[in-house]
């Protein structure tokens, strides 16, 4: 039919999230499903989950991959347009090195960074062999992309760097775009294009909550780089002031079984105990569900994120943080991040020195000593460029242009070859490096996963 020549076929995204998408997740299974909602306006949109899901999403494709089963992902790479990775995913499907499609890779969690901490504990081999196996990876996915994104303007400063490294700032993309944003811009976190629901579940229904309760919440999970502890140590002069306040932590263990447990989660739990208020004035959930979450942050006071200073701060942008600027809630967060520099340029809450108690104390009492509604106007500024449609414009921009970084267009010439360690040496190396009780640990962990995977359906 005549009319219909001219239609061209909408280009077919493929984002490929290394967490869980489902009732429960963290954040970049929230970014993930996030960006495919908002995308799936202007391109056909594929969301690969590494496990099963009970949501169903309209206008996208929820369809599951195995880290085992490297066909499982490849046949849905090799299917679609251009495809969005992450992380250790270049690491784990070394069919990504070869592939003729076009490849976003997502910056937006520096993992190298988040890693130096949350290995701390381990000893110093274990650590050096986790690092090197880290830089490899943030290498490999710098020689990857066709395109890049991140979360800030301050990260794309240090991902810049990590392309130089890997050779990617070079003539032929400078040639393309001398500010190079054709080949990495950004693409943070957004609000969703509504309002939050509110529906009222503790204050004066709960037990604990009366009435006239002051909730303070710390609305997502307890990681080992975050500073929930300073929180804890300045509660009982923040009751002292307001016996009504109350505490909530929503995240003592992450919505992914395969994500070991954090040691801060234990250790808050413990020092609230110590004080004589968990349960009491303080209350831990282990998590909640993604829809019901909203109904949280329309009903607290004080949306609180807090770090100790260390490098993963400065580039770090909170998904928490983005979740109380769109329900209009008083921020306090540690000085350090870009969403503390927002806090205080708009006025939206209080930004604190790290790991100062008084100071915690002083601005919680600061921000509740103030009506909620009276912070609402402050945040208007920030909804227009936080917006999702916005914020994902750059991405957009490309899906609906894909093109081959000009120094890749030639994909087979500048592949770079992969080199597989034999499954003995890995094995020697975790010995080596982890010890035998870590090594007898991840294979009790395979062999379970093996298990599991041969009574789920083929594909």
């Amino acid at each position: 039919m005549p009319e219909l020549q001219n239609i061209k076929p909408r280009p077919h995204l493929l984002i490929v999230s290394n967490d869980v998408v489902d009732a429960k997740m963290a954040g970049p299974g929230m970014r993930y499903l996030e960006l495919a909602r908002v995308l799936s306006q202007d391109l056909d949109v594929t969301l690969a989950i590494p496990s099963e899901t009970t949501l169903q999403v309209p206008n996208i494709k929820l369809v599951r991959y195995w880290d085992e089963r490297p066909k499982s992902l490849q046949v849905l790479v090799e299917n679609s347009d251009i495809t969005l990775v992450s992380g250790y995913m270049v690491e784990k499907f070394a069919f990504l090195h070869q592939t003729q499609k076009r490849i976003v890779v997502d910056l937006y969690d520096p993992f190298i960074l988040e890693n130096l901490h949350y290995h701390l504990s381990k000893p110093l081999p274990a650590q050096e062999s986790l690092n090197n196996r880290a830089v490899d990876v943030t290498n490999s996915l710098a020689r990857l992309g066709d395109f890049f994104i991140c979360g800030s303007d301050r990260q794309r400063d240090f991902w810049i760097g990590l392309l130089a490294s890997n050779g990617r700032i070079n003539p032929r993309n400078f040639a393309k775009d001398t500010s190079l944003r054709s080949l990495i811009d950004v693409v943070g976190i957004g609000f969703l294009n509504r309002e939050p629901r509110p529906n009222p579940t503790l204050r004066g229904i709960h037990p604990g909550f009366p009435e006239d309760a002051r909730i303070v919440l710390w609305g997502g999970g307890i990681w080992d780089w975050l500073d929930p502890l300073t929180l804890v140590k300045a509660w009982t002069g923040v009751i002292a002031e307001y016996p009504q306040a109350r505490l909530v932590f929503l995240g003592t263990r992450h919505p992914n079984p395969q994500v070991p447990p954090h040691k801060m989660a234990e250790q808050v739990q413990v020092l609230a105990a110590e004080i004589g208020e968990k349960d009491r004035t303080i209350f831990f959930y282990e998590w909640i569900p993604y829809e019901e979450r909203e109904a949280l942050l329309c009903e607290a006071d004080i949306g609180v994120t807090l770090h100790p200073p260390h490098i993963e701060t400065r580039y770090s942008i909170r998904t928490r943080v983005l979740d109380y600027l769109w329900a209009r809630l008083p921020v306090l967060v540690s000085e350090g991040d870009v969403t503390s520099e927002w806090v205080k340029e708009y006025g939206v809450g209080k930004a604190v020195p790290p790991l100062d108690v008084e100071a915690v104390r002083v601005a919680i009492a600061q921000i509740l000593e103030r009506p909620k509604s009276s912070w609402a106007s402050a945040f208007e500024p920030l909804r227009d460029s936080l917006n999702w449609s916005q914020v994902v414009e750059p991405l957009r921009r490309y899906c609906l242009q894909p093109e081959y970084a000009p120094d890749r267009q030639i994909r087979k010439l500048v592949t770079p070859t992969v080199v597989k360690r034999g499954k003995l040496a890995r094995v020697i190396e975790i010995w080596r490096t982890e010890g035998s009780r870590e090594l007898l640990q991840r294979i009790g962990k395979k062999f379970r996963r093996r298990l599991s995977n041969s009574k789920s359906p083929k594909t």
